[in-house]
Formats: structure tokens, sequence, C-alpha cells
């Protein structure tokens, strides 16, 4: 079941993150989750089965386009289709919003799962800078 992520999901969601190799990153706050539900406001999502959280996304409106910050699924759960059905929904999300573009960071490995969805990477070269 496909429902939006809550306060009381966010031991669970971190608990998920830290269990994924590669995922947590040791320069995040501690009060990274807390701080990506209240950014995401309506577009944060968790997955459950037995009343277990498996999976994790998030996603943030700007306004002139949105991003996927987050997706997560337990290994135990990967290549069941969690995944397409976290970011399914934050596409009709967006989709009944006008919003027309939703951008990711996507690692190398995880690029043929974005493509089988139908994304395709951006004609424009995104920048970034670290802030710290």
């Amino acid at each position: 079941m496909i429902r939006h992520a809550a306060p009381k999901d966010v031991p669970a969601i971190q608990q998920l993150l830290r269990s994924l190799p590669d995922v947590w990153q040791d320069s995040w706050r501690e009060d990274v989750v807390e701080r990506a539900l209240d950014s995401a406001r309506d577009l944060a999502f968790v997955a459950e089965e037995d009343d277990q959280i498996v999976g994790f996304a998030s996603g943030h409106d700007t306004g002139f386009r949105a991003y996927l910050s987050e997706l997560a699924v337990s290994r135990s759960h990967q290549r069941k289709g969690i995944g397409a059905q976290l970011v399914r929904r934050i596409e009709a999300e967006l989709t009944a919003r006008g919003c027309a573009v939703l951008i990711a960071d996507v690692d190398p490995p995880a690029e043929p799962f974005y493509r089988k969805l139908g994304w395709r990477a951006p004609r424009a070269t995104l920048l970034g800078h670290r802030v710290r």
C-alpha cells in the first residue's frame, strides 16, 4: 500500500535509508528525514507491507519544476514494482497540479529503472554546488 508519509514514520524511514548501501550520507543532519517530510509537504510517500515501511519517496514542487529528492526501497522488496509505484504516485500528484517537469539525481546503476518508466536525460546540463 502506498500512502502519504507522516511524522510517526520518521524512525522507520530513517532505518530504511540507513539499511541501503550508499544511500545514507554521513554529511546529512540527524533531522534530515523530518526536514524532508516538512519541505515535501504532501509529496512524501511510503510503501507499506505487513505494517512495515518498505519504501519511501519524496518530491518537492518548486512551482517551476519538481524534484524527486529521494527514492528508496528495502533490498528485500526491490524488483517488485514498489519503486515504480512510488514514482508514479508522485508523478500523478504533480500532474494534478499542472506540473510537467520532474527531475531527479540518478546514480548510473539506477538509470535503467528510470528509463523503463519513460524518463530521459534532460537537454540542459545541470550544475550543482556543495554548500559545505
